[in-house]
C-alpha cells in the first residue's frame, strides 16, 4: 500500500472516530506560551483545557527555549486523543517567536519578540537583498529541520506579500521585497526548503497585504485593488507558493470591495477565500486566518460570528480567537443548527488530518529530547546562516571612499532606538574592537530626552568617525514608525558635522528617506546581533559587500542600488 493510500486510510478512520464537539475543535488552533511552568501553573492548565475541553486541532506557540517547546510538546501530545499540530510565527527562524495578543484575564501576555534558541536569520527583505534563491531555501530547510527536532511542525511562513508601499507599518522588511517576480522565486524556494525537511508552510497574507497603509492589528484596511491589479502584482508569490506544493494560506484581514462588494475582511469573504484562493489558484490545502484577536476582526465582529463566518467564507482552521469559547461554542452551534453543514465541516477537519499525517503524527508524534543538540544550532547551520547575513549588507553610499575604516580610527557608535534596548549595538561594537583604534557605545532611544542628545553631541570631539545605527522594525499593535523630536534633533544635527559619518539603518531601509544624506549609507534590513557583526565586518573590509536594495526609497534609492566592495585583507588590530 502507497503512503498516500495509508494516510488517506488513518485520516478517513480517524475522522469517523470523532464526535461533532471533537471536529469541531480541530478547526481551532489555541496560543500556547511554551515556557517551562508547573502543571498546576495557570499556563499548564489552560493548555490542558484547550485539549481536554476544546479538542484543539493544534497550538500556535509564542515563546520558549529549545527545550521548553519540545518538553511542552510531548507533554500536551500525551494528553490528546487526536495528535496535535503544534504551530509558530518563525519568520526568523526557531530563534524568532513573534506571540499573539492573549484575551485578559487568560494568562501572563508575553514581550513582543521571544527569543527561542535556533539558528538566527535575517529578515525576509534581507534574503531578498541577496538576490539568491539558495540562501532562501536553506533558510527554509534549516528552520524546518531544527523546529521538527522540538516538535514544530508548522509555520507562519514565508510572507507572500510584495512590499511596495513604503509606509506599510506592518509588512516591511516581512517581505522578500517590491517586485513581485522577485518574491515569488524567493517564496518557491523557502517552500522548497520547508517541505524538503517535512515541514508545513504558510504563505500570507492573502489576498495580499503588501500595499497598505495600516496595520491590521489596529483596524481593518480598506484596499482598492480590482482583480487586474492582483493578477498581476499580489498572487504572482501565491501562485508560485502554491505550485511548490505549500500546504497552508493565510488569510488578511482587509476588505476589498472592487473584488467583495459586501464590506468584510478576506478572512471572511466566500468570494475571496472559496472563488479566488480555492477556484481561480486550484488551492486544496488548509486555510488559516491570521490571528482573531486583532482589530482588524474584533471592532467589526464578535468572536462567535466571526469564527463561524470564517468556516462558511471557506477558512479550515480559526487562529487564537478573541474569546475562544464563545467562538468554538459558535462553531458547534452553527454545526448543530445546520447553517453550517455536516459536509462542509467533515471537509475542513479532512483537510487538519491530512496536514497531520503528512508531517508523520500518524505514526508518531512525540520527539526525542536527545536529539537537539544535534539538530539544532549546529555549526553549519550557524555558518550559512552567517554568510547570508553577510550578503544581505548593502552599501548604497560610500562617498569619499570611507570604507573600509582605517585601522587606528577612533569610533563613536550611537544607536538610534524607537524602544530602550540595553543590548543593542554590542554586537557592531564588538566586531569594530578588534579592527580600529578604540571604540565608544552611546545609546538614544525615544525616551531619552535633550540632556542627552547634548551630552552625546559634545563628546564627538574625541572621535575620527561617527557611526549611527538607526534601529526601527515593525511589530505587532505598534502603528506607525518614528522617532521623537528630541531623536529627530539629533538626527539632523549629524549632517552639519565636520567628520565623516556612517548611516546605518538596521530593520526598516524607508527611514533613509528621513533621515540626512551622510558619507556612508548602509542597510542590513535586520537589526539582531547577527546583522550587527554583519555590518561590521563590512565596515572593516574583512567581507565581501554585494547587497542590492530590493524596494525603492522614494527620493533616495532605487530598487536594485548598491555598491559592491571587494574584501580588505587586513590583520586585526
Amino acid at each position: 500500500m502507497s503512503t498516500r493510500a495509508q494516510n488517506s486510510g488513518w485520516v478517513e478512520s480517524t475522522l469517523s472516530s470523532l464526535s461533532i464537539e471533537e471536529k469541531v475543535g480541530q478547526l481551532f488552533i489555541a496560543d500556547l506560551i511554551a515556557v517551562y511552568s508547573h502543571k498546576e501553573s495557570p499556563n499548564a492548565r489552560l493548555a490542558r483545557e484547550f485539549v481536554h475541553t476544546y479538542h484543539v486541532g493544534g497550538f500556535v506557540i509564542a515563546g520558549g527555549t529549545v527545550a521548553d517547546i519540545a518538553l511542552t510538546t510531548n507533554a500536551l501530545q500525551r494528553e490528546s486523543k487526536i495528535p496535535l499540530l503544534f504551530n509558530g510565527d518563525l519568520e526568523g527562524g526557531l530563534w524568532f517567536f513573534h506571540p499573539y495578543r492573549r484575551p485578559r484575564g487568560r494568562a501572563p501576555e508575553l514581550p513582543r519578540f521571544v527569543h527561542g534558541g535556533g539558528t538566527p536569520f535575517p529578515s525576509q527583505m534581507a534574503i531578498g537583498a541577496t538576490g539568491s534563491p539558495r540562501f532562501a531555501y536553506e533558510f527554509g530547510r534549516i528552520t524546518a529541520r531544527e523546529s521538527r527536532a522540538v516538535g514544530i511542525h508548522w509555520t507562519n511562513s514565508p510572507v507572500a506579500d510584495v512590499n511596495n508601499n513604503p509606509n506599510n507599518p506592518i509588512i516591511n522588511t516581512r517581505s522578500f521585497g517590491e517586485d513581485p517576480a522577485l518574491v515569488a522565486t524567493m517564496v518557491e524556494a523557502y517552500v522548497r526548503g520547508l517541505q524538503d525537511s517535512r515541514m508545513i508552510g504558510t504563505l500570507k497574507h492573502f489576498p495580499g497585504h503588501g500595499d497598505t497603509e495600516e496595520d491590521t492589528h489596529m483596524k481593518l484596511p480598506i484596499l482598492p485593488f480590482d482583480l487586474k491589479r492582483l493578477e498581476s502584482t499580489e498572487f504572482v508569490p501565491f501562485r508560485a507558493g502554491i505550485e511548490a506544493g505549500v500546504k497552508a494560506v493565510m488569510t488578511a484581514h482587509i476588505a476589498l470591495p472592487k473584488i467583495d462588494s459586501v464590506k468584510r475582511p478576506a478572512t471572511l469573504s466566500p468570494m475571496i477565500i472559496t472563488t479566488l484562493l480555492r477556484g481561480r489558484l486550484k488551492f486544496g490545502g488548509i486555510v488559516i486566518t491570521d490571528g482573531m484577536t486583532m482589530q482588524g476582526i474584533t471592532d467589526h465582529f464578535r468572536a462567535g460570528d466571526a469564527a463561524v463566518r470564517a468556516i462558511e467564507a471557506g477558512a479550515d482552521a480559526i487562529l487564537v480567537p478573541s474569546d475562544f469559547d464563545e467562538a468554538y461554542h459558535g462553531v458547534l452551534s452553527a454545526v448543530k443548527s445546520g447553517r453550517i453543514s455536516t459536509e462542509r465541516m467533515n471537509e475542513s477537519v479532512r483537510r487538519i488530518l491530512a496536514a497531520k499525517a503528512w508531517v508523520g503524527l500518524d505514526k508518531t508524534r512525540f520527539v526525542r529530547t536527545e536529539n537537539i543538540s544535534s539538530e539544532v544550532a549546529s555549526p553549519e547551520s550557524e555558518a550559512i546562516a552567517d554568510s547570508i547575513f553577510s550578503a544581505s549588507v548593502t552599501v548604497l553610499r560610500n562617498r569619499n571612499k570611507v570604507l573600509p575604516l582605517s585601522k587606528n580610527s577612533r569610533v563613536h557608535i550611537v544607536t538610534v532606538t524607537d524602544e530602550p534596548n540595553t543590548e543593542i549595538g554590542e554586537g557592531l561594537a564588538g566586531v569594530l574592537e578588534s579592527h580600529v583604534g578604540s571604540v565608544t557605545l552611546s545609546r538614544l532611544s525615544n525616551e531619552s530626552g535633550s540632556e542627552a542628545v547634548q551630552r552625546i553631541a559634545k563628546s564627538f570631539g574625541r572621535s575620527d568617525i561617527v557611526v549611527v545605527g538607526v534601529y526601527l522594525s515593525v511589530g505587532s499593535w505598534k502603528g506607525r514608525l518614528g522617532f521623537s523630536k528630541q531623536v529627530q534633533e539629533f538626527l539632523s544635527r549629524i549632517q552639519r558635522m565636520r567628520k565623516p559619518v556612517v548611516t546605518i539603518a538596521f530593520g526598516d531601509p524607508y527611514i533613509l528617506a528621513k533621515v540626512p544624506m551622510t558619507d556612508v549609507i548602509i542597510t542590513p534590513y535586520t537589526g539582531n546581533r547577527k546583522a550587527e557583526e554583519a555590518v561590521g565586518r563590512a565596515l572593516v573590509g574583512a567581507t565581501e559587500v554585494r547587497g542590492k536594495l530590493p524596494v525603492t526609497i522614494p527620493g533616495t534609492f532605487k530598487r536594485g542600488d548598491g555598491i559592491e566592495l571587494k574584501a580588505a585583507r587586513r590583520p586585526n588590530k
